[in-house]
């Protein structure tokens, strides 16, 4: 049986990859433009139990920078960086804390939809670690695929509303895993 987060992240890569195919037929503006942005959101960063680390199922305000490349009106690359905030876990000995981060590098599909309303996709690999942690931090690559909505209120200024899947964070040697997603809105300034 799939769980709700393998489905969700399932649907993000097949919806990134639909995007990024329907984006090959889609044309709009022809001009390349480097662009950055900020967002704030809610994240996920759950502790797999496996009976002797509970961890907690929160959801922590998250935030986020990044800052892309658009090739083509529907191509380009985007590198970001993701705090997923601070979550506690309890064992039988005490409890502890750690807190998530993700840099990560992807490739980005965006079809135009209406005015200036737009679909985003993105794909690419998410360098994920765990920092100040009690369950002894460590760094894992995983896949990132994110979905997203934006509107543009003028050729520089414009705001995106997605989802982002990081995969695992770690693979804990205790055997519990830590997923990671978040849901944000950002703001978005082309130059």
């Amino acid at each position: 049986m799939i769980s709700t987060r393998n489905h969700i992240k399932q649907a993000a890569i097949r919806t990134s990859l639909l995007v990024a195919f329907a984006s090959a037929f889609v044309s709009g503006p022809a001009s390349a433009q480097w662009y950055v942005g900020a967002g704030a959101g809610a994240a996920q960063a759950k502790l797999s139990s496996n009976g002797a680390v509970q961890g907690n199922d929160s959801h922590e305000a998250s935030g986020k920078i990044f800052g892309g490349y658009q090739f083509t009106p529907n191509w380009g690359i985007e590198g970001q960086y993701v705090y997923l905030g601070k979550y506690d876990f309890s064992t039988a000995g005490g409890s502890g804390s750690y807190k998530p981060e993700s840099w990560g590098l992807a490739a980005t599909g965006t079809v135009p939809i209406s005015n200036n309303f737009y679909l985003m996709g993105k794909l690419g690999a998410a360098f994920n670690r765990l920092s100040d942690s009690n369950l002894g931090g460590d760094n894992k690559t995983d896949v990132l695929a994110g979905v997203g909505v934006g509107y543009n209120f003028n050729a520089n200024w414009g705001i995106r509303a997605e989802y982002e899947n990081f995969g695992k964070i770690i693979k804990n040697n205790n055997g519990g895993d830590i997923k990671g997603d978040n849901w944000a809105l950002s703001v978005k300034y082309s130059f």
